[in-house]
């Protein structure tokens, strides 16, 4: 088996890692979003692991419970929930809800009233992380005592303290896998593209449901190897919008001559931004980085977004960029026309495919706008 196939595999089998790790007697710390600082939970000896949907399957239990039908619409969310209600995470010892977008915001108060009304109910013991959606010195403060606030129920969750030494021995170990995943992010930009959109996805999740040493070994064997990747040819895509958590849309756009070179959404490049400081303590370090890391939809001002979109476009070389938003997904729809717009002013041709479905099961009309695109 090759490093690509092994990564390949835990991106396939996302509890593959967690449940091997379960054996050994660990336990497991589920999270959604990119925006929990994993960094704490390997210090305090916990397996990381974030939390995705499944497309292809069921959202009946989620979608009848009137509840959640209340607190969010979309269908991302909808098939994170219904895993969870169904036992597919059965195996989360512990989870985390940050305050992100206010679909997942939701999920915890939603979570609390489903305990009260029915104690049957049975999910793995569960926190909201506070957070604010300023990059700003006030900001900074208030994130600050939250993630002591977090460190502090970590360490009452393994009964044990978190030290500095930990701390930074777990920074260490993510910094680096920024940046190979930097790297990785370079051999798709390059003149001449050496990894697929498709690929790129799939070492890139893998990444959040493996042990982050584990796939920094394979991933560095992979790089090691990359000059002998084949050169790929055809248009340069970027993609914007809704969490791509799955491979359909990029399979649907590398079925035509091209290669998704970036992308701006919380399963791409933007994960890999931002390496932690290792000069300044531990703690006020990860503050510092969580901050002002790469901006998501729950972050202001709207301009930092809009800047950041276009230039993640403009330093892959993109010709064309496509924006695909889900269904309901009002996080990313309220930011779509001041993206396309920005694109369009920076010659790359962009089409705009708004409230799409998260499991792709008609492709046609996708089709049809991504080939008038690359027309």
């Amino acid at each position: 088996m090759t490093e690509f196939e092994g990564m390949k595999k835990y991106y396939q089998q996302r509890d593959l890692a967690a449940k091997e790790w379960k054996k050994t007697g660990g336990k497991v710390v589920g999270y959604f979003c990119d925006n929990v600082p994993e960094e704490l939970i390997l210090a305090a000896g916990f397996f990381p692991l974030r939390v995705s949907g499944d497309p292809k399957g069921s959202m009946d239990v989620a979608k009848k419970n009137l509840l959640i039908r209340y607190s969010t619409r979309e269908d991302f969310v909808h098939s994170m929930f219904d895993m969870l209600l169904t036992g597919k995470y059965g195996y989360l010892d512990y989870l985390v809800i940050p305050h992100a977008r206010d679909s997942i915001h939701r999920l915890y108060q939603l979570m609390v009233e489903m305990k009260l009304k029915n104690p049957a109910w049975k999910f793995p013991v569960f926190i909201f992380l506070d957070q604010t959606h300023i990059p700003s010195f006030p900001a900074a403060a208030y994130d600050h005592d939250r993630i002591v606030d977090f460190k502090k129920t970590l360490e009452e969750w393994s009964g044990k303290k978190i030290t500095d030494e930990a701390l930074s021995q777990a920074i260490s170990i993510t910094n680096e896998s920024k940046m190979l995943l930097k790297k990785v992010a370079e051999l798709r930009a390059a003149e001449k593209p050496r990894i697929s959109g498709v690929e790129a996805l799939q070492i890139i999740g893998s990444s959040m449901f493996m042990l982050k040493e584990e796939h920094n070994k394979l991933l560095k064997k992979f790089l090691e190897k990359a000059s002998n990747l084949p050169v790929r040819e055809g248009a340069r895509i970027f993609v914007d919008g809704s969490p791509q958590d799955n491979l359909q849309l990029y399979e649907i756009i590398e079925s035509f001559k091209a290669t998704v070179v970036a992308e701006d959404h919380c399963w791409g490049n933007r994960s890999s931004d931002g390496q932690i400081d290792t000069v300044l303590p531990p703690i006020e370090a990860i503050v510092d980085r969580y901050n002002r890391k790469s901006p998501c939809p729950r972050m202001y001002p709207i301009q930092r977004l809009v800047d950041y979109c276009v230039k993640s476009a403009v330093n892959a070389k993109a010709q064309k960029a496509i924006c695909y938003v889900y269904e309901n997904d009002g996080a990313e729809t309220w930011l779509t026309r001041e993206k396309v717009k920005a694109l369009e002013e920076k010659g790359i041709s962009t089409v705009n495919f708004q409230n799409q479905p998260y499991l792709i099961s008609n492709s046609e009309q996708l089709k049809t706008g991504i080939g008038k695109l690359l027309a």
